[in-house]
C-alpha cells in the first residue's frame, strides 16, 4: 500500500504520548505563567506607549490572580485540541471559508495566534525536527503531511486561545494573553520533544532531518498574498480599477449551445463523447503545446484587468500547488491536478471567485475528482485504472476547449459522474441494501431498548436474577420490538410476547415459581417461536434455553427444600449492545463489537468522530482503504464503503475501539481541496505578520 502504514504498536505508543502530553500540560502551563510573571513586567517597563504598557502591566495582574485555575483548566483544553487535530479537524477562524465572516477582533486575535505560533516553532525548531523525524521513522506520519500531527508548536497555541476564550477576561486581556505567553513555553516544549523523540527511535538509529516545515514555508514565501487581499477578494470588493466593466464570461464564445450539450449529458454513455463535443468549440487563447505553464501564468497575468483578477490568478496557482503536494492523492492525480491548472487559470481571469463558491461546477469538479480518488490507495487496485481513463479523457477535453467559462466544468461535471457511476452500479445496489438493513437494525434496537427498561422496572423484576434479566433485556426485547415494529393493527403486546416476561421472571425466583412450573413446557415453545422470528442463533437459543432451565430448577429446589442437581449451567451468550440478524449481518457486511472493555479515564483521549465522506484505512489481513458513506440516524452503526462497491458496517463502540487500537487511522476528513484553500489562507495570514 502507497505511503505511510501505521503499526498498531506505534499507533498505541503514539495515542499514549499524546495523553502522556495532556496531563504534562499543567506542569507545562506552571512553568510558563511563572516565567510569565518573573519576566512581563520587566518587558512592560521597556514599552514607550504608556497605554500599551498598562495593558500588558493589567494582564499580567489578573494572569496572577488566574493562576491556578489556568494551570489545573490546561490538561483537559490541551486534550481537546489535540483531538481536534488527531480527527483532521480544520480551524473554524483560520481557515479559507471563515475569512469573510471575520469582524475586526477576530481578525486581530487570528494575527496574533499564527504570530505565536510561528514564533513559539522557530524557538523549538530543533527538537520538533527531531522529533518529526522520528514520527516518520516509525511510521507515523498524519494524512496531509507531517507539519500536520497533532502534537505540533500551533495545537499549544490553539489550546493557549481556547483557555483565554473561555476565563472571565477582557478581549484586552485575552489579546496579550495570546501575545506574550507562547513563547515563554518553548524551554519545556522543546524539552518535551526532544523526550518524545526518544520513546519512538532507538539511541543509535539515525533520523533524517524533516523537512515538512521547509517545504511549507517555502510555499509561504513564494507568495506576497495576504488577508487584507484575501478577504477583499472573497467579499467581491473590486478594489482598484473597480470602475472599469468587466463583462463575465465574455470570453466563451459558445454560451449559446450549453443547453443542448447539457441534454447531450443526460444520454452520455462514453466520456469520449464529451471530447467529440468540447473539441469542437475551441476559444483564442494561449494554448498549452506553445506555452509553458510560467509563461502562460504571466500572459494571464498581462490580462488582468483588476486586482480581483490578479489575486484569483494567485490564489488558483496556490491552492494548485498544495493539491499537486498532498501525499494523499496518488501521482497520477496530482499530474491531472496539475495539468488543469491552465483551464482554472482561465476560469479565474473572468470568474476571480469561483473557488469560494462550493456550488460553482468548477469547485465540484475539482473536489470530486480529487475525493474520489482517496478511495484508491494504490494505483494498482481493481478499478483505478477506468476511474482515471474517465478523468483524463475529461481532462483532454477541458484544456482542448480552452473556453474560460463555467459551462465547460458543468458538461464535464456531470459525464464524469455518470461516467463513474455507471463503472460501479454494484457498489450502489450493496449500498441501498446495506443502508436498508441498518435502518431496520438500528430502529429495532432503540424500541428494544425501551422496551428493556420497562422489564426492569417491573415489580416482579426486582428478585430475578441478573442471568434472567439479560436474557429478557436482550434477546427478547428484540423479539418484542420486531413484533411491533411488523404489527400494522396497533396491538398493545403484538405475538402475545409479554406474557413470556411474566413466565421467566416468576420461574426463577423461589417465591413465585411453583405458581408457573406447569407451564414450562407453553413458556420453552413460546420461546423458540419468539427467538425464531427475528432469526436468532440456534446455538445461542439453546444455550438460553439451558440457563433458564437451570435457573428454575434452582428457583423450585429452593422454595421446596430439595438438593439442588449437580452440575453447573453453561455461560450465556455474550451481551451486545446493538445486535444485528444474521441476515442484516450479512447484507451490510457488520464487524461484531469484540469483548474487550472501552478503556476510560480522566486522561483519555476524547473518542474521535468521523464524519459522512472521510476515508480511513482499516488493517485486516492488509490494510485497505474505506469512506464512511452512511452513519445511522442515531449514531448506533457506521457504514463504509470499498472501492470494489463492498460494504463494511460496525457500532459506535467497535469504530472507537479500532481507532484507539490503531486498525483504523484517518486518511482524511475533509475534502482535500478545503485543505488547499485552508493552505492558501495560511500563507496569507503568515505574510499579513
Amino acid at each position: 500500500m502507497r505511503g505511510t502504514q501505521q503499526q498498531p504498536h506505534y499507533q498505541a505508543l503514539y495515542r499514549a504520548c499524546i495523553k502522556e502530553a495532556a496531563t504534562a500540560g499543567a506542569a507545562l502551563m506552571q512553568a510558563m505563567l511563572a516565567r510569565a510573571l518573573r519576566e512581563l513586567p520587566d518587558k512592560a517597563a521597556r514599552i514607550d506607549d504608556v497605554v500599551e504598557r498598562n495593558l500588558l502591566l493589567e494582564a499580567v495582574t489578573v494572569l496572577r490572580e488566574q493562576q491556578p485555575t489556568l494551570a489545573n483548566a490546561f490538561p483537559q483544553t490541551l486534550l481537546a485540541e489535540f483531538a481536534q487535530a488527531i480527527a483532521g479537524g480544520r480551524s473554524t477562524t483560520l481557515g479559507f471559508d471563515s475569512l469573510s465572516l471575520l469582524g475586526d477582533e477576530q481578525l486581530q486575535e487570528n494575527a496574533d495566534l499564527v504570530r505565536a505560533a510561528k514564533v513559539l516553532e522557530a524557538a523549538v525548531q530543533p527538537q520538533l525536527g527531531n522529533f518529526e523525524a522520528a514520527l516518520a521513522a516509525a511510521e507515523l506520519t498524519p494524512a496531509g503531511g507531517l507539519h500536520r500531527h497533532p502534537l505540533r508548536p500551533e495545537v499549544y497555541v490553539r489550546s493557549i486561545y481556547r483557555l483565554a476564550r473561555q476565563s472571565p477576561v477582557s478581549s484586552a486581556v485575552r489579546r496579550r494573553w495570546l501575545r506574550y505567553l507562547p513563547p515563554l513555553m518553548a524551554p519545556e516544549l522543546a524539552e518535551a520533544y526532544a523526550g518524545l523523540a526518544k520513546r519512538f527511535v532507538p539511541k543509535d538509529a539515525a533520523l533524517a532531518e524533516s523537512d515538512g516545515h521547509v517545504a511549507q514555508d517555502a510555499r509561504d514565501r513564494a507568495t506576497q498574498l495576504t488577508i487584507r487581499e484575501l478577504r477583499k477578494l472573497l467579499s467581491g470588493d473590486p478594489g482598484e480599477g473597480g470602475d472599469e466593466a468587466v463583462v463575465v464570461f465574455a470570453d466563451s464564445d459558445f454560451s449559446h449551445t450549453v443547453p443542448a450539450a447539457l441534454e447531450m449529458v443526460q444520454d452520455m454513455r462514453k466520456v469520449d463523447q464529451l471530447v467529440q463535443q468540447l473539441r469542437q468549440r475551441q476559444a483564442a487563447m494561449p494554448g498549452r503545446e506553445r506555452d509553458t505553464l510560467a509563461a502562460f501564468r504571466e500572459a494571464l497575468r498581462q490580462e488582468a484587468r483588476r486586482p480581483a483578477q490578479v489575486l484569483g490568478l494567485e490564489v488558483v496557482h496556490l491552492m494548485v500547488a498544495h493539491l499537486a503536494d498532498d501525499p494523499r492523492l496518488l501521482p497520477a492525480v496530482r499530474h491531472v491536478v496539475r495539468e488543469l491548472e491552465p483551464a482554472f487559470l482561465r476560469l479565474a481571469l473572468v470568474d476571480p471567485r469561483f473557488f469560494s463558491d462550493r456550488e460553482h461546477p468548477a469547485r465540484q469538479l475539482l473536489e470530486e475528482l480529487t475525493q474520489r480518488s482517496l478511495a484508491w490507495s494504490t494505483a494498482d487496485e481493481p478499478g483505478f485504472a477506468i476511474f482515471m481513463d474517465a478523468l483524463q479523457q475529461a481532462t483532454e477535453a477541458l484544456l482542448d476547449t480552452r473556453a474560460s467559462g463555467p459551462e465547460t466544468f458543468e458538461i464535464a461535471l456531470a459525464a464524469l459522474q455518470e461516467a463513474w457511476d455507471e463503472a460501479q452500479p454494484k457498489g450502489r445496489r450493496n449500498r441501498e441494501r446495506a443502508v436498508r438493513a441498518l435502518l431496520r437494525a438500528e430502529q429495532r434496537n432503540l424500541l428494544a431498548e425501551r422496551l428493556g427498561q420497562q422489564v426492569l422496572e417491573r415489580p416482579d423484576a426486582a428478585g430475578a436474577p441478573p442471568e434472567a434479566l439479560a436474557f429478557l433485556t436482550g434477546p427478547w426485547a428484540q423479539v418484542m420490538a420486531q413484533a411491533r415494529l411488523a404489527d400494522a393493527s396497533g396491538a398493545e403486546d403484538p405475538g402475545g410476547y409479554g406474557w413470556v416476561v411474566h413466565s421467566v421472571l416468576w420461574s426463577v425466583q423461589p417465591a413465585l415459581a411453583a405458581r408457573v412450573a406447569s407451564q414450562q413446557r407453553m413458556l420453552k415453545s413460546r420461546i423458540d417461536e419468539g427467538l425464531a422470528s427475528i432469526d436468532y442463533m440456534r446455538a445461542d437459543a439453546q444455550r438460553w434455553h439451558n440457563l433458564l432451565a437451570a435457573l428454575r430448577d434452582l428457583a423450585l429446589s429452593s422454595a421446596t427444600g430439595n438438593a439442588l442437581r449437580a452440575g453447573e449451567p453453561e455461560p450465556a451468550p455474550e451481551k451486545v449492545d446493538t445486535w444485528l440478524a444474521p441476515l442484516e449481518m450479512h447484507e451490510s457486511g457488520f464487524v461484531p463489537d469484540a469483548s474487550a472493555p472501552p478503556v476510560t479515564g480522566p486522561d483519555t483521549l476524547p473518542p474521535q468522530e468521523l464524519e459522512v465522506g472521510a476515508y480511513v484505512d482499516q488493517l485486516g489481513e492488509q490494510w485497505e482503504r474505506w469512506q464512511l458513506t452512511w452513519a445511522s440516524p442515531h449514531g448506533l452503526l457506521f457504514m463504509f464503503t470499498h472501492s470494489s462497491g463492498t460494504t463494511r458496517s460496525m457500532t459506535r463502540r467497535k469504530l472507537h475501539q479500532m481507532m484507539a487500537q490503531g486498525t483504523l487511522r484517518l486518511v482524511s476528513a475533509h475534502p482535500v481541496v478545503d485543505a488547499a484553500l485552508d493552505s492558501v489562507a495560511h500563507a496569507a495570514w503568515r505574510n499579513s505578520l
